[in-house]
């Protein structure tokens, strides 16, 4: 009796193995199979599923394996810098020294009465000292005056020639703010063996003027040059 009840348990416990792995399928005996095969050969395209976003209401696509990466944008060519095409600003302070009281008179006369130049322009006084030299002259006439300058050359005496209408043709052998120091200066001179020398006043303590033009264009600076009221006494930009 116990044999034929192992019997039977064993030939139960075949036939349940063989049923689960399908051995019995044969016979209409096959497990359910939960992957369900003939539903993803039932399948068109799942390839191009397109998944909705419910939230915003945008589509999201996904690349199939056919897609390949997307071209980068070629890289945009640097904007060169700009460059600035304003001319550059042109200097609008000149000035002209060293005019005369005289020349001064004049130079006020015509800006005073010239369009435009309300307070682009004043001019300013100042005192040159007196200035004494020890002098050669007045020459005869030029030779004369050559021969004496090659005399001081191959003595190494310094010297300069005067252009004063009241001086010339005639030499300085030395320029002192003093009279006592240029009559030093001429005993020192004498001792080297120059006759002849004497001390005298070139300049008297001397009032100039100095004309500043501030703000003014191009053409008033050149309208003013036109004038003639600076004569020797050119416009310079101011330092």
């Amino acid at each position: 009796m116990l044999r034929a009840l192992v019997l039977i348990l064993l030939l139960a416990n075949l036939a349940f193995w063989g049923y689960t792995q399908g051995h019995l399928a044969g016979l209409g005996w096959a497990p359910h199979d939960p992957r369900e095969p003939q539903r993803l050969a039932q399948q068109v395209a799942p390839e191009a599923l397109v998944v909705l976003n419910a939230a915003g209401g945008e589509t999201a696509s996904f690349p199939t394996a056919t897609q390949g990466p997307e071209p980068e944008p070629p890289d945009a060519e640097p904007t060169p810098p700009a460059l600035d095409a304003s001319p550059p600003l042109p200097a609008t302070c000149w000035q002209a020294t060293g005019l005369p009281p005289a020349q001064e008179v004049l130079v006020r006369a015509a800006l005073e009465h010239m369009d435009g130049m309300n307070g682009r322009w004043n001019l300013t006084e100042s005192l040159l000292p007196a200035r004494w030299i020890v002098y050669l002259g007045p020459f005869p006439n030029d030779a004369a005056l050559q021969q004496r300058r090659s005399e001081l050359r191959r003595a190494n005496i310094d010297h300069r020639e005067l252009s004063l209408p009241s001086l010339s043709p005639g030499l300085a052998l030395g320029t002192y703010s003093t009279r006592e120091a240029a009559q030093r200066a001429l005993a020192d001179l004498s001792r080297q063996g120059v006759a002849g020398a004497r001390v005298v006043q070139e300049r008297p303590d001397t009032v100039v003027y100095t004309l500043r033009l501030e703000g003014v264009t191009d053409a008033q600076r050149r309208r003013i040059e036109a004038m003639g009221i600076l004569r020797d006494r050119p416009l310079q930009r101011c330092p």
